[in-house]
């Protein structure tokens, strides 16, 4: 930690207190940004999960009709 703080004094002595607010500014771009992400993968797991079964039942909907059909041609031949 003292060598984290000694680069922030030394930075700032070299480049003047601008440099020590756009660090400010980047860092705290990139937490919020971190954030962003968990959100968004938490809300890809949750659609995930709704989604799949929907679409595993469609698939099973679609062979019963799928076989509904094929029965009614043969007796309808």
């Amino acid at each position: 930690m003292e060598i984290f703080i000694d680069a922030i004094v030394g930075c700032v002595r070299q480049y003047g207190p601008l440099a020590l607010v756009v660090a400010f500014f980047l860092w705290q771009n990139w937490v919020r940004e971190e954030r962003l992400n968990k959100r968004i993968i938490k809300l890809e797991d949750g659609q995930r999960d709704v989604l799949l079964p929907l679409v595993e039942r469609c698939a099973d909907v679609i062979a019963q009709n799928t076989m509904m059909m094929e029965r009614l041609e043969k007796v309808l031949e």
